[in-house]
Parts: structure tokens; sequence; C-alpha cells
């Protein structure tokens, strides 16, 4: 990447705390696999660990360190450096997350084909934890949308959608980005390729104060994402029986149905694409024949008829606490 022959089009943002061999391995990978003329923006919550040293050394014209020196919040920390981007995309990025397969030249090829995809997924691999085995991840939200973990958008659409919501704060905030960007009338697809390895940090001893921490926060933004979305789809009676035929076929299969199978099935696909595609709402059946040959596939388009007048507004949180 050398971003000093031409102006950023591209801006990375990264959180960080205390990870300082995470995050040198996050911003190796942007700057071997991007051809894109790209900034980067590392955010630092205030580590101890000689991550502060090492980005002030590092700091260049396409690294900038903001040493906010507290935590904020993953979201207000991420919207801070938001507010402030001049380039025509974004991305966001996890520091335990390594690019892959020129992950976001793809990205943005893609949006600059074609207009009507506000996101792009970078589809992701676990390389550790509970889902390594899974040859992507991204679940399905109560609304029947098909979460986006990192993405890369147009700045102007993460403007128009208001950024990440500081109600969620942190866990929550990239499936409810999802759902904005969707229910804003642009379409929201995943990169065909992996574009992500991702190095999860989950504690391994699921009665740790850490993994209670997780569970929590984890719980927390469902009843959010529930409060604000769970009457999408309600009465869609084609997204039920289409989710109710695949439990059907998943349960007649019974162990012989493998949902993380590394091998290809019909149309070349594997059996977490079939998953996605039955499973969401707004994906069509007929997505793996028209986004053939594209370096995309699992496009998501919610028809007007399925999108609210506005987006919903944020619920407050200490009126579900005392639900």
């Amino acid at each position: 990447m050398d971003t000093a022959l031409a102006p950023a089009r591209l801006a990375v943002v990264v959180g960080t705390l205390n990870r300082l061999d995470q995050i040198k391995r996050c911003i190796d990978s942007i700057r071997r696999e991007t051809r894109t003329p790209t900034i980067i923006y590392v955010t630092d919550a205030g580590s101890t660990d000689g991550t502060v040293e090492y980005l002030r050394q590092a700091a260049a014209p396409d690294l900038v360190p903001l040493l906010v020196g507290k935590k904020l919040g993953q979201a207000k920390a991420y919207n801070d450096v938001f507010r402030t981007i001049a380039t025509p995309y974004v991305v966001w990025l996890s520091d335990d997350n390594e690019i892959v397969n020129n992950g976001l030249d793809t990205a943005v090829a893609i949006l600059e084909r074609d207009a009507r995809i506000g996101m792009v997924g970078l589809k992701t691999r676990d390389k550790e934890g509970p889902f390594a085995k899974a040859p992507y991840i991204g679940g399905i939200s109560k609304a029947g949308i098909l979460n986006v973990n990192q993405g890369v958008l147009p700045t102007s659409v993460l403007r128009d959608v208001d950024y990440f919501s500081e109600t969620f704060g942190f866990y929550g905030i990239d499936p409810d980005l999802t759902a904005k960007v969707l229910f804003s009338g642009r379409d929201v697809v995943y990169t065909r390729d992996v574009a992500i390895h991702h190095y999860r940090n989950w504690p391994a001893d699921q009665n740790a104060p850490e993994w209670v921490a997780l569970r929590a926060h984890h719980e927390k933004a469902e009843r959010l994402y529930l409060a604000k979305y769970g009457a999408f789809g309600r009465f869609d009676v084609f997204y039920r029986l289409r989710r109710g035929a695949w439990k059907a076929y998943r349960e007649a299969l019974g162990p012989r149905f493998k949902i993380n199978s590394a091998e290809a099935g019909a149309a070349g696909l594997l059996t977490r694409d079939w998953h996605n595609t039955i499973a969401s709402r707004h994906i069509s059946l007929l997505d793996p024949w028209l986004t053939r040959g594209k370096p995309y596939h699992l496009r998501q388009s919610a028809s007007p008829l399925a999108r609210p007048r506005q987006l919903p507004p944020d619920p407050d949180p200490a009126l579900l606490a005392a639900s």
C-alpha cells in the first residue's frame, strides 16, 4: 500500500486496548493486502502494554494514532473517528482481524461497480475459538437479516444512517448497522472469498468472569435488538414457510446435516451458503444464480414493502431493564 502517490479513498478505523501483537498484525495485513489508497486510524483506549509507544513510533501519512487514553465505549470511540472522515469509503475492523485475499480492495471495487450496494460484508473466518470449524461466521438475526461483522461502505451511507448506535455501545452495534443500511434502501452483500481471519479473544473457561461478562453484553444486545427490530417480518408468510421448510429438511437429515462442512454441494455452494440463503428473509432464493461469477454473493435487498418509512429509534435500555 502506497498512499503517498494518491489521496486516500478508503479509511480504516480500528480500536485497540492492550493487544500490541494483534494490532501490529492487523496493520501489517492492511498494508500488505491493500492497493487502494488507504489511511488507517487506530483509536487506543489507554493501553499499557507498549501499544501507545508502538503507535507513536509507527505514525505515518497512512497511519494516524488517536491516543484517547480511556474507554469511551466501542460505538462512541469509532463514531468520534467516523465523523472526521472525508474519504469516499470507510471500514471498521477489530484489532484481532487480519486482512487476507485483498479483501478491502475487493469490497471497494464492488461498491464502485454497483451504486445500489450500501455495504459489503467482509467474509470472516475464525482461526481460533469455538467457531473455528465454521467456513465463515455471521449469524442471522431475529429480524431475518444476515449480520455483517466487519464491513466496507460509502462514507455517505454511514453518515445517512447516523453511524453506530451508542445505545448498543459494544455488542450488537454490527447487526444494528447492518439493519439500518438495509432498511435505508441499500443492498448488503458478502464477499465471496474470505476477507478476514479472526483471532477471537475469548476465554477458554466458560465460567471465567470474562466469559460471564461477554454473555451479559450479548444478552443485553439481544434485548435491545428485539425491541428495535423484533416486529419486522413477523407477518411475512413466505419467509416463515421457507424457514420452516429448511428446518424440516435439516431435521430429516439428522446427524448427516453438517452446517460447517467444507465440501461444496448443490450449485457449488457450501452448506452454510445454502443455510444463509434460505434462512435469511431478504436474500433471494435465486441468489446462487443471480450472483454467479461475481466477487460477492448473499445479496440482501429489502423491498419497499418490507422497509419501514423511517428507521426505528433506539429503545431505552432503562425501560427494557425495568420490564
